[in-house]
């Protein structure tokens, strides 16, 4: 039945008759109506050849359809990453420069480059410590701007003393603003916990081969690789959604769209 075209009394009055609740906005009684009508159709008792009946019993005659949830978040943290590696391809073309004749200030502003780099990558991955890694390069890429101040090199913007300190600091201060921003605004759940595989990897080869235990690996598991398994309020089709999202969800059965609190 098209519920859309009723008015909100005529909805209202349906839902007195069948004895179903009477409250609520237009959109709420239509999805009331059509949850009732469902509930009244027989059940197909079929069971696909591929489906476990087990998972056919908890599901019903649909199987979970696995979704995947993007958000601008995201896309920022991304941004923000690509825009790290950039800058630290930028340090390592500038320490091979003064290379020949700077060489200790050129290892250092290399090291810089490639920590830049490597938390690029993990960010535009999406882990946290993508971002956090990079905060710590700022903080000691600061400090070595500041020893460095007055030599003309790679390490420092001052152009030997040509240039203020403040120079520097406001550099240094206006780059980790950048970079904390999706730390601060951006809701937990959109990163990525842990560190990824390859680099638990290498890790532990090292673990293996140093007379130092690495104590800080940890094992960490990721909360957005668990699953729970919700219905469309529109379909009632059973969905799959990370244990701590929350916001808008298209279902793929019936392509409405709904709220997951």
């Amino acid at each position: 039945m098209d519920y859309d075209s009723l008015t909100l009394l005529q909805l209202k009055t349906m839902c007195k008759d069948r004895g179903l609740k009477v409250s609520g906005n237009k959109a709420e009684v239509v999805i009331r109506l059509m949850e009732d009508d469902e509930s009244k159709q027989p059940q197909s008792v079929s069971v696909p050849a591929q489906v476990n009946i087990g998972q056919q019993q908890m599901y019903g005659s649909q199987m979970p359809t696995q979704i995947f949830i993007t958000n601008n978040t995201t896309s920022v943290v991304q941004l923000t990453g690509f825009g790290i590696i950039a800058y630290g391809f930028f340090r390592v073309g500038m320490a091979m420069l003064f290379s020949e004749w700077q060489a200790e200030e050129s290892f250092f502003a290399m090291m810089i480059g490639l920590g830049y780099i490597f938390g690029g990558v993990l960010s535009v991955q999406g882990y946290r410590i993508g971002l956090q890694f990079t905060l710590i390069t700022l903080v000691i890429s600061g400090a070595l701007s500041i020893i460095y101040h007055n030599d003309v090199g790679p390490l420092s913007v001052g152009m030997g003393g040509i240039w203020p300190i403040e120079l520097s600091l406001m550099c240094s201060g206006f780059c980790m603003l950048i970079v904390a921003m999706p730390l601060l605004t951006a809701d937990p759940s959109n990163f990525k916990q842990g560190t990824p595989n390859y680099m638990n990897t290498i890790l532990h080869g090292l673990d293996t081969i140093s007379p130092f235990p690495f104590m800080f690996m940890k094992e960490e598991k990721d909360p957005n690789d668990e699953k729970i398994v919700i219905n469309c309020v529109h379909c009632n089709s059973p969905l799959k959604v990370p244990v701590t999202y929350k916001g808008n969800v298209k279902c793929p059965s019936c392509g409405e769209k709904f709220e997951v609190k």
